[in-house]
């Protein structure tokens, strides 16, 4: 590696680093992110706490945080900011590896290539909260770069050792995210068949067993966790649980990509000798459309895929432009369109990076009613605006310091990270994603009993009369329920008559409800 490739891959490393750390100072202490503060950082102080438990699912992202926390005395909060930061370093590392290997740039030119592409908003996305697809997407780069040198190594030592580091990348891509390692599986499979590869082959044969092996053994989120047949499960009307419609995908993909995709389109027809690239752009882009031909398609997340697929593509987009760019723009004119062109996208995704959240710019915030939790007006978010996260904590401080320690409290699915770190136990926070109070409050009389119904329907109470653990019986100090529910603070204030309020702050409000789910 020559002085000039180093001193690219500090320079990316670094304007990576940057843009990690620019949103955690900005909200600090409080975390960025959706899965940061109901995933991450739950499961890291659970490892913590007991050890014994080996993180989650997947788990070399937690342990990758867990083992630099405990090599480097930090915090654990701390310990996860600084992986983030360093690993959205490591991700332009690997694409600018990457678009210099397959895509033979120049240095130079790969260099505007990895700016372009790690401020790309869908790129943003993933760093916002996806770190695990961060981690394993560094993986899967690094893997393609390599199996890009298998096509022309005739040395036995330098196969042996570009095999030997294939398997390596190739066991920690798939045991970090599932996503990103079903796409490597995929791919890797091709290119053992279309670059007649046999010893990666058999190595695709290995991992895959392992892989699924691993997968079905342990999965209990997915759709294969369930206990049916998978592919009823993806088809039969009873289980569907789509929440984003085909409107909201195509939607999504276009206020995501649509600038881009004649350029994509352009850019991936004319460089022919890419195909390292090229079939992990392509089955990202057909999963991406999953909902096509499976019924039940959230079971296959498509807009996770819509979100990866929009790092291949603004890669292949950038090719399109510069093909264009180098053929029919006047040579006094290129580096002036060319900049234009790349730093409107870098602009783009700093106001994304910087701007609170609230104010609608990006293209996807526009249709927020489509895209939801999907894609964040800003990554100045976790999952609630940052300005209300100290309120949250209090309200959960006045929980542990004024209510019994049996006391249930009932909350947005939303909240469950927050109430997982900072709740004392024995309290219980039960969670459901369509708990709040209702929106009509025209006629109080003709609502007063929609909470606890709505309640009831969503989470199973067990409240008898018999002195035990659950009972509504007031004669039996410290085994009596108490059930609390804290909502976002409500504008209906005659509510307050039959559900009184017992704490109130400036943005949240906790009721008293115990009377009204076991009176």
């Amino acid at each position: 590696m020559n002085t000039q490739v180093v001193f690219a891959v500090l320079i990316v490393f670094g304007i990576g680093c940057l843009i990690g750390i620019i949103p955690i100072i900005q909200n600090f202490p409080f975390p960025v992110g959706y899965d940061s503060i109901n995933y991450y950082l739950p499961a890291l102080y659970d490892l913590n706490h007991n050890p014994v438990i080996g993180g989650t699912l997947f788990p070399v992202y937690i342990f990758l945080v867990y083992i630099f926390y405990l090599i480097s005395f930090s915090d654990l909060y701390l310990a996860f900011n600084v992986v983030n930061i360093f690993l959205y370093g490591s991700l332009s590392v690997t694409t600018f590896l990457l678009i210099k290997t397959v895509l033979r740039q120049s240095v130079d030119k790969s260099i505007l290539f990895t700016i372009f592409v790690i401020f790309q908003l869908s790129t943003l996305r993933m760093a916002w909260d996806l770190h695990r697809d961060i981690l394993a997407l560094i993986f899967l780069n690094l893997c393609l770069v390599t199996i890009n040198h298998l096509k022309s190594l005739d040395n036995n030592k330098s196969v042996l050792l570009q095999y030997g580091t294939v398997s390596v990348l190739y066991v920690a891509a798939i045991f970090s995210d599932r996503m990103i390692g079903i796409l490597l599986i995929i791919s890797s499979i091709s290119f053992s068949i279309i670059y007649k590869l046999k010893l990666l082959g058999a190595i695709n044969l290995l991992l895959l067993i392992l892989f699924l092996t691993y997968f079905f053994l342990l999965d209990d989120i997915t759709f294969v966790s369930i206990g049916s047949n998978p592919v009823d499960t993806l088809v039969n009307p009873a289980f569907n649980k789509n929440s984003l419609s085909p409107y909201d995908l195509v939607v999504l993909y276009l206020s995501l990509n649509g600038i881009l995709i004649p350029f994509f389109i352009l850019g991936f027809l004319k460089k022919s000798d890419s195909l390292t690239l090229k079939i992990p752009t392509l089955v990202t882009i057909i999963l991406s459309f999953s909902w096509l031909v499976i019924p039940n398609y959230n079971y296959l997340v498509p807009e996770r895929w819509i979100i990866l697929s929009g790092f291949f593509i603004s890669i292949f987009g950038l090719y399109g432009f510069f093909f264009i760019v180098d053929r029919f723009i006047n040579s006094k004119f290129k580096k002036l369109v060319s900049v234009l062109f790349i730093s409107s996208f870098v602009t783009y995704g700093i106001l994304f990076i910087v701007l609170p959240y609230g104010i609608v710019f990006t293209i996807p915030s526009i249709f927020q009613n489509q895209t939801g939790f999907t894609i964040p007006l800003s990554m100045s978010f976790n999952s609630l605006e940052i300005p209300k996260n100290q309120d949250l904590v209090k309200s959960i401080d006045w929980i542990n310091t004024n209510t019994k320690n049996n006391s249930e409290i009932i909350g947005t699915l939303h909240w469950r990270g927050w109430f997982h770190l900072f709740l004392e136990k024995p309290r219980q926070y039960i969670f459901s994603e369509t708990i709040s109070f209702p929106n009509d409050y025209s006629t109080i009389e003709k609502n007063v009993t929609a909470l606890p119904n709505l309640l009831k329907s969503k989470i199973e109470f067990q409240c008898t009369n018999e002195v035990g653990p659950y009972t509504n019986s007031s004669s039996a100090f410290g085994n009596e329920r108490n059930i609390y529910l804290i909502d976002l603070k409500s504008g209906y204030y005659g509510i307050h008559y039959y559900y009184p309020i017992v704490y109130d702050s400036e943005y949240f409000s906790i009721y008293e409800i115990t009377d009204s789910i076991c009176g």
